[in-house]
């Protein structure tokens, strides 16, 4: 059996701490491409900066984006499947948070939408590209459909709502933490692993043929339903835990490596 799809997550994975994909890292997967596999991304960036920050791998495979609730075209920049919360959904999630006294984002399209401005948030659509619209209340966006709501805070008070919100919502949200002050809540159908079954089951391919990689809580699901799930050395526990196999880390261009292994004995293709 060879591996027909290698999905990578950005930051950490392949984009290292200078924010650079190497030049060993574009070659590896030019290479994986040229023998007949897919390259993909899954990442929490929104489409346009997952865009902007893979410029250099040249991408003609649809992509995921915003934790797995977007796919879209690279080279077109259609939309080819949208999975955002429902007006319930985001009502339901933003009564719990009330009381709740950190930062809350609705994405929406390129649009997120707060309840105050902070530096922090400012600094953030800053980095990101994307426009802020301060509203008095949350809840008169939640029919817009938004992709996601992020919660901001320290990061032992995310451990806790993620862990609240998990016990409370079950399988009616999708919630996982992107980085350590990050909570992220999604539509239950959402999620890197849902979105690849989506590509996979529109090309015919099996998860058995999946190569995934990835380094944070967000990629946990992703490297279980893979047929091979791909954890970087010093990722967190969690995620080491879920990975069946551990490469080394993105400054020492670990993904590539591995992946230029698998080439070599004709596994990819």
């Amino acid at each position: 059996m060879t591996y027909k799809l290698i999905a990578l997550d950005i930051d950490g994975t392949i984009k290292n701490f200078n924010k650079e994909i190497t030049k060993i890292t574009q070659k590896s997967l030019g290479t994986a491409r040229d023998s007949g596999a897919l390259v993909t991304i899954a990442t929490g960036r929104s489409f346009h900066s997952a865009m902007i920050a893979t410029r250099s791998l040249n991408l003609d495979s649809p992509i995921i984006s915003s934790q797995g609730a977007h796919i879209g075209d690279p080279v077109t920049s259609r939309e080819m499947w949208h999975m955002p919360l429902t007006e319930k959904m985001t009502l339901d999630a933003l009564s719990y948070l009330e009381n709740w006294p950190g930062e809350i984002l609705v994405f929406v399209k390129h649009k997120i939408y707060v309840n105050k401005i902070t530096q922090w948030t400012e600094s953030y659509v800053d980095r990101n590209g994307i426009e802020i619209v301060k509203v008095d209340d949350l809840n008169s966006v939640a029919n817009k459909k938004p992709t996601r709501l992020v919660l901001v805070a320290d990061n032992d008070d995310i451990a806790d709502i993620e862990k609240q919100l998990i016990d409370n919502f079950q399988d009616r949200l999708h919630i996982t933490r992107s980085l350590p002050n990050f909570c992220e809540i999604l539509h239950p159908f959402a999620g890197k692993h849902k979105a690849l079954e989506v590509i996979c089951s529109r090309l015919g391919i099996s998860n058995e043929s999946v190569i995934a990689f990835g380094n944070g809580y967000n990629d946990i699901h992703m490297l279980k339903w893979a047929g091979l799930g791909v954890a970087l050395e010093g990722s967190v526990e969690d995620v080491i835990k879920s990975a069946d196999v551990i490469c080394g880390t993105v400054e020492r261009d670990g993904p590539a490596t591995l992946l230029e292994s698998f080439l070599e004995r004709g596994l990819i293709g």
